[in-house]
Order: C-alpha cells, then structure tokens, then sequence
C-alpha cells in the first residue's frame, strides 16, 4: 500500500513538474549563450529571459550583414537583443572600464571607434533617465527582439482585432499602446509602475525611426510624428530624450550578431550621425519650419566633401542621400562615390536626382525598408562602385514600380516597399554576379521586393 502511494505521489509530483522542466529546456539555448558569451557579467532576469524565448520560433530574420555571419548556434535576433541589454549596462555604468568593453569589438582600421567622451556623453544621458525610464530601455532592448515572432502575432493580432503590420518597427508602434494585454515583460513593469504604459508608447513612436532618418531611407514625413509633437507640446524633452536612448541602445547592439559582447556598430562615425541628427531634432522646438532632412543632408554631403566634385545643388543632396543610404563618412569615399554616379547613364543619374528631390518633402507613403542593409551587404561583396552601378539601377526600378503599382491601386499607400528579401546573398549576387536578366516584382500583399529570374535562351 504504501508502495502504491508513493508511486502515485511520483506521479503526480512529475504531472506537475513537466511543464516546468518543458519550459527550462525552451530557455536552454539562450542560457548557454549568455553562459558562453557573458559567464556572469550580464545582468538579465528569468522574466527577460523568458519574454526574449518567443523569438526562437520566429521565421524571420533581418538580413543585416548577413553575407559576414554564417553562425547557426542561435537566432540573430537573440544575440541582438542580449547584445543591446549589455551596452545599456555599460553605458549606464560609465567608467573607463566600461568604455573599454563598450568598444572592444570595434577592431576595423578603416573605422574610427567611438571616442570616449562620445561614450561618455551618451552614459550621462543613460545615468540622467529615472528608475522607471531604465527598466522601461531594459525591456524594449528584449521587446525588440520578438517583434513579428508566432506569439507576439498572435497576441497582437487578438489584443488589435486586426491584421498586424509586416514591419518589424511598425508591428511595434501599433502594439505599443496594447503593450500590456500581449509583452508579459512589459505588463509585469507597468503593474509596478502605471506610468511606464506611456513611455512604451513614446520609444515606439509610429514612423518616428531614427534609423530611416540617419540613412534617409523615406522621404520627409519620416519627421512628422516627433514635428507635430514637439510643435504642440505632446512631446516633452525628456519624452525625446528617451525616445532618443532607446534608439542608441538599439543601434548599439544593431550588429551583435556579429559579436555578442560591446557594440560593433556604435562607432564614431554612427555616433556623429546620430548627434547630428538629435540637435536638428531639438532645434525644432525653436524653428518650427526647420527642414531637418535638408540640413542634415548638406552636413552628410560635407562630411564626403561633395561640395568640392558637384556644383548643382540638387545633385549634391541627391548623392549626399545615397552617401547616407550607404553609410559612407570620408571624403575618399565622397570621390568614390561621384566618381561611380557619373558613370551611369545620364538619364539614371537624373531619375535618381528626381527621385531625391521628391524625398524632401512629406509623401504619404512610409520609408522603404532594408535598402542600407542592401548596399551594407553588396558593398561587403563587390565593393561601393559596382555596387553603385549595378544595386542603384535596380533600386530605381523598384521605387518607380511601387510608384506605378501606387497609383494603380495594386499597393497600398500605406504599405511599405520592403527590401529584405534583395538584401540576402543569393539575391544580391544576382545582381552583382550572374549575368542573367530578370525582372523586379513587388508582391502587393507584403510590399517585398524581389527579381524573378528568366530562363536562359
């Protein structure tokens, strides 16, 4: 008898026990990576770690660099996500030492690692936020992450009544303001502190992406948002102050992929950018006509020395645009670049002239997205003139598709051209590799950008 209750109680104590064994293997994988990558130096909750295992089930994959990285042991997006937690931990930190892991992995010759008094600046703005605001950046650095996974789709698409965007930033704004009913990580911090709801809402500011803005992925609308705020005071300092520190840890574990501990991509040069960009920000609180997108691109266009090759303004924005897109910064690669455009045909230097000239006002249709991952990956791989003179043609067709397919009707104005797919290798070296024709087809469901290749004769 007694035998036979215990064998029951076994039972029911291993009834009980497999769902929690079941969810300690879902969150093996992360563990061993931060164990592997970190040992103790990270800090990170069970509760963060269990909110960032909703990506291991997520498809998609930004292609970022994805010609440099061929490392399966875990999804990107987990390594992103664990990268940006560690360099808020640093920034907040601040000291010397912190420094130097933050720019540890910045080991590029060609690339000026971010100084120490830029790090020092941003640290202060991080060591300045409150204790709510830094729990807040501690989230979104996971939330970031599971955007678009299986369970945050269908949780946002209940808590919505909706379909869901497709873009990653933009699945974030819309759920913003429902953060509550679909992050667990994000209701556990607003249940402590209610006034954290609306500070979700304000890092995930709807078209508001700093990363549009710094490689001028859209057109002058990209401003509009955090404009209207600032003019009618919805938007305090402080309120753009965080919005601006969530995007700096963003960016800072942008390629942690690459490599899990400092940031690879918060350089110098990404820094000046960024810095650029906030003080043309706050100086609309001031000059409420300032065209932010104009002064930014005379000052990219100057870092290139474009000034000195071109004497037509509008050529000179136009190539301070692509400069941007493709994240160029020395005036070596300022003649590089003039040097590649004017050997394409005149009548593409002139469409892409055109077409510059339209980004500088407010469209009503969203940024493309992924387009510097494209010249990122294509520059890795056949260098910025080719890239020049076979990925911008392409690229024009593209944009003049979704156009027509706009005023059509077969897109939707509000969805954005996506280059995610031309982005990957296989893709991308039908580009700039094979010979073989194709033709651009933008599928309307999802606004993706892809070539259909013909068969050979």
């Amino acid at each position: 008898m007694k035998t036979m209750t215990l064998s029951w109680v076994s039972l029911v104590l291993l009834l009980l026990a497999s769902p929690l064994i079941v969810a300690e293997n879902r969150l093996d994988p992360i563990k061993k990576y931060i164990h592997k990558h970190f040992a103790d130096q990270l800090e990170i909750t069970r509760e963060q770690i269990e909110q960032l295992s909703w990506v291991l089930a997520n498809p998609v994959v930004t292609p970022e660099l994805s010609t440099q990285w061929s490392s399966p042991a875990i999804h990107r997006e987990v390594s992103r996500a664990l990268s940006r937690l560690y360099c808020l931990q640093l920034l907040r930190n601040g000291s010397h030492e912190a420094y130097k892991a933050f720019v540890a992995p910045q080991t590029d010759p060609d690339t000026p690692r971010l100084s120490e008094p830029s790090f020092q600046q941003l640290s202060r703005e991080i060591a300045g936020l409150d204790a709510v605001s830094y729990e807040v950046l501690r989230a979104t650095a996971i939330l970031d992450a599971v955007t678009l996974s299986p369970e945050a789709r269908k949780r946002a698409a209940k808590a919505l009544a909706k379909p869901v965007p497709e873009n990653s930033v933009d699945f974030l704004s819309v759920t913003a303001p429902y953060a509550e009913k679909i992050y667990p990580l994000a209701r556990s911090i607003i249940t402590k502190h209610p006034s954290a709801a609306r500070l979700f809402e304000i890092v995930y500011l709807p078209h508001s992406h700093l990363r549009h803005m710094m490689y001028n992925e859209g057109s002058l609308s990209m401003y509009t948002v955090l404009n209207t705020g600032i003019q009618n005071k919805s938007i305090s300092h402080d309120d753009m102050n965080l919005w601006y520190d969530h995007w700096v840890v963003n960016i800072a574990g942008f390629r942690g992929h690459l490599e899990a501990k400092g940031s690879v991509y918060l350089t110098q040069n990404t820094w000046r950018s960024m810095k650029q960009l906030k003080l043309l920000l706050d100086r609309l609180s001031r000059e409420p006509k300032l065209n932010p997108m104009q002064v930014y691109l005379q000052k990219r266009g100057q870092w290139l020395q474009l000034n000195t090759l071109t004497r037509n303004p509008n050529e000179f924005l136009a190539l301070a645009s692509l400069g941007a897109t493709a994240r160029l910064f020395t005036p070596a690669e300022g003649r590089e670049l003039y040097a590649s455009f004017k050997s394409l045909p005149e009548d593409q230097q002139k469409q892409w002239v055109q077409h510059s000239r339209r980004q500088l006002t407010a469209l009503a249709t969203p940024p493309a997205t992924y387009g510097p991952a494209v010249y990122a990956n294509a520059i890795a791989v056949a260098g910025l003139p080719e890239t020049v003179r076979k990925v911008l043609p392409v690229m024009l067709r593209f944009f003049q598709q979704a156009e027509q397919m706009r005023a059509e009707g077969q897109l939707a104005a509000d969805m954005p051209l996506s280059f995610r797919e031309l982005a990957r290798e296989p893709m991308l070296n039908n580009i700039l590799i094979s010979h073989r024709q194709f033709t651009t087809v933008i599928k309307p469901d999802d606004g993706v950008a892809k070539l259909v290749m013909k068969d050979k004769p």
